[in-house]
C-alpha cells in the first residue's frame, strides 16, 4: 500500500526531524549559507577544543618545567644576598651598655658560685679521705707533720690572691668536656676557626668574607637553595588554590579582579590573609630548615645537618615532631604570614580610597605615596623577620645531639619568645659595638692608647633599635630605585601621549 503513495524523496512522514507535523509531505527549503557556516564553525570549534585538551596537558607540563627552571635560576641569583642578609640578622653583637655589664656580672657571680661549690666538694672529699686513713691506723689521729703536707688547706692558694687585682677577676669558663668557652664575641684569640669575625658591614661585605673563608668558599653562598626553591614552588600552587576555594565557598568575586575595583574588600582580604597564613604555617618547616642550613658552618667536622631531609629527621628525633610547627616559632610564623599579605594588599587601597590618588591622573604622586607606604611596611615587617630568624636557629633539644655550630656568633642563652627576643636585642645590642681584635695588650701600650683606638660611636648610636632593622638601608635603596624607574616610565608615557 505504501507503494501507491508518492512520498517525497526525504522518506515517509516524520522520518525527518525537520518536517512539520502539520504538513507531513512538506519539505523545508535549504538552509541559508550563513546558518550553514555558523553550524560548521561551531562544530569545528568543538573539534579543536577536544584536540586542544589533549595538547594542553602536554604543554602544561612543559610550561611547568620551564617555570620551575626559571624560578630556580632567579632564586639562585638572589640566594647569596639573602644568605648574607640572614647572617646579619641572626648575628649576636653585644655592646658596652649597662645591660652588657650586668650580664658580665651575672656570669661572674655564677662562675664564683660554681667555684665555691667545687671547693666545698673537694674539702669534703679530702676530709673523708683523711678520716678513712685515720681509722685504718688504729682509730686515732696522727700528729705527723707529713700528714699536714699531704693535706694542705684548700683555701691556702686563694687567700694569697688580691681580690682587687684583674687577675683575680679574670676567669675562663669551661664546658662539660673541659674545653675553654669563649665568653666575649670580640675575642679573636678564642674564636673558632670555622667562624667569621663580627660583621658590621653590608650584605656584600659578608659575601666577600664567606668566599675568602677557608671552610666556606663559593658553595656556601647557595646553602638552602634547594629547600627555598621547593618552598616557593609549593607556595605558588597551594596559596592561590586555597584562596580560590575560599572565594567559591563564600560566593565572593573572582580573585583575579583587583581589590580597588570591589565595593566590599573585607571578605576578599580575609580570604587572602587566611590562605597565606594556612599555607605559610603548613610550609613553615621548610623555612625553618632553610634558615638553619644557611646559618650553620660548612665545616664537615662541625656541621650538624647535611641537607634538607637530614635536617628534618634530626629535628624530629632531637626536638620532637611538634618543633617543626610549634614551640617558639609558632607565633612569629603566624605574625609574619599575616602582616606580609595584609600590608601589601592594603597599600593600593589606601592610596586610592584614603589619599584619593590615581595612577592615571597623578603617576608621580602615586609612586611617591607607594614609596612611603612601602617604607612603612619595612618598618613593621623587618623586626618580625629578624626575631623570627633568631628563634628559628634556637635549638631546644629534648635528646642531646651534636652541637649546632654557626658561621657567625649567635646568642647562647635562648629567648623566651617574640617579645623577649625583641627586648633583649634592644637591651644587649642597641649601643655602640666594641670591636676588639685581641685580648692581649701591645707591649708598652696603656689603657688610654687602647681607648683611643676604639671606634667612635656612629651617628645612629642613639638608635637602640637598629639591630631590629638589619638590612633596612638595602631595602630602602631598592625602593628608591624602583620609585625612580616607575616615575620616569610614567612621565615618558605621558609625554608620548602628548
Amino acid at each position: 500500500m505504501a507503494s501507491g503513495f508518492g512520498f517525497p524523496p526525504g522518506g515517509g512522514p516524520n522520518t525527518n526531524g525537520t518536517t512539520s507535523p502539520l504538513h507531513p509531505y512538506f519539505v523545508p527549503p535549504m538552509e541559508s549559507p550563513l546558518q550553514s557556516y555558523y553550524q560548521n564553525t561551531v562544530q569545528l570549534e568543538h573539534e579543536l577544543a577536544a584536540q586542544k585538551d589533549v595538547i594542553t596537558s602536554q604543554e602544561a607540563a612543559k610550561e611547568l618545567l620551564n617555570y620551575g627552571l626559571i624560578k630556580f635560576i632567579t632564586l639562585a641569583i638572589a640566594a647569596p644576598f639573602e644568605a648574607g642578609h640572614t647572617l646579619l640578622q641572626v648575628q649576636y653583637l653585644p655592646t658596652n651598655s649597662e645591660s652588657r655589664e650586668k650580664e658580665d656580672e651575672d656570669d661572674l657571680a655564677e662562675q664564683e658560685r660554681r667555684d665555691e661549690e667545687f671547693r666545698r666538694t673537694q674539702e669534703e672529699a679530702e676530709e673523708e679521705e683523711y678520716f678513712d686513713n685515720g681509722s685504718r691506723t688504729g682509730g686515732y689521729y696522727s700528729s705527723d707533720t707529713r700528714s699536714a703536707d699531704r693535706f694542705p688547706t684548700p683555701r691556702s692558694n686563694v687567700n694569697k690572691l688580691d681580690p682587687s687585682s684583674s687577675v683575680f677577676r679574670e676567669r675562663k669558663e669551661f664546658d662539660q668536656s673541659g674545653y675553654l668557652v669563649r665568653t666575649d664575641v670580640y675575642d679573636d684569640d678564642m674564636r673558632p676557626a670555622f667562624q667569621l669575625a663580627p660583621q658590621e658591614g653590608s650584605s656584600w661585605q659578608v659575601l666577600k668574607e664567606l668566599v675568602r673563608h677557608p671552610t666556606e668558599g663559593w658553595p656556601s653562598l647557595w646553602k638552602g637553595q634547594y629547600t627555598n626553591w621547593i618552598y616557593e614552588i609549593l607556595h605558588l600552587f597551594a596559596q592561590p588554590t586555597l584562596e580560590a576555594t575560599l572565594n567559591d565557598s563564600f560566593d565572593l568575586y573572582d580573585d583575579t579582579i583587583p581589590l580597588v575595583h570591589l565595593d566590599r574588600v573585607g571578605p576578599n582580604i580575609a580570604t587572602i590573609v587566611a590562605s597565606h597564613v594556612v599555607v605559610g604555617l603548613i610550609l613553615s618547616p621548610l623555612e625553618l630548615v632553610r634558615t638553619r642550613l644557611v646559618v650553620q658552618t660548612s665545616d664537615p667536622k662541625q656541621r650538624k645537618y647535611t641537607g634538607m631531609l637530614n635536617c628534618i629527621s634530626t629535628i624530629i628525633s632531637e626536638e620532637g615532631f611538634v618543633a617543626l610547627w610549634g614551640g617558639v616559632n609558632l607565633v612569629p610564623t603566624i605574625l609574619y604570614h599575616t602582616l606580609t599579605p595584609l600590608i601589601s594588599n592594603l597599600i593600593p587601597l589606601v592610596i586610592d580610597r584614603v589619599f584619593h590618588i590615581s595612577s592615571d591622573n597623578s603617576p608621580v604622586l602615586y609612586a611617591l605615596a607607594e614609596l612611603g607606604l612601602d617604607t612603612l611596611d619595612l618598618l613593621i615587617r623587618l623586626p618580625v623577620e629578624t626575631v623570627r630568624k633568631r628563634l628559628q636557629i634556637q635549638i631546644q633539644a629534648k635528646i642531646p645531639g651534636k652541637r649546632y655550630e654557626t658561621i657567625v656568633e649567635t646568642r647562647k642563652r635562648p629567648y623566651a619568645g617574640v617579645m623577649d627576643c625583641a627586648k633583649k636585642i634592644v637591651q644587649e645590642e642597641g649601643g655602640q659595638h666594641r670591636r676588639r681584635h685581641s685580648q692581649r695588650k701591645k707591649p708598652g701600650a696603656d689603657d688610654n692608647d687602647n681607648k683611643s683606638n676604639e671606634p667612635k660611636a656612629p651617628w645612629y648610636g642613639i638608635w637602640t633599635v637598629r639591630r631590629l632593622y638589619t638590612g633596612l638601608g638595602v631595602h630602602l635603596t631598592s625602593n628608591l630605585v624602583l620609585f625612580a624607574i616607575s616615575a620616569v616610565t610614567k612621565l615618558q608615557d605621558d609625554s608620548d601621549d602628548w
